[in-house]
């Protein structure tokens, strides 16, 4: 299962490089419909898409422990 994390603007491209996480700038985003989606820093846009929100420092710190855990796998 992809998910899918949704920024305002650009995608920092460290996201790009998780596998499983498809990193997205919202005015892109064509349909989440059926999948697990958090949205970045906008809570309007969280509430309108029914979707899950982090703040910037959680999305950091979800990105940090990401990579931990990719590390620790290989």
């Amino acid at each position: 299962m992809e998910i899918y994390i949704i920024f305002r603007g650009e995608p920092p491209p460290e996201w790009r490089q998780i596998p499983g996480i498809k990193a997205v700038k919202a005015d892109e985003l064509d349909t989440i419909e059926g999948r697990f989606a958090l949205v970045v820093g906008d809570e309007e846009l969280a509430r309108r898409l029914g979707v899950g929100v982090l703040t910037e420092e959680e999305a950091w710190e979800l990105l940090q422990h990401l990579k931990r855990q990719l590390g620790a796998a290989q």
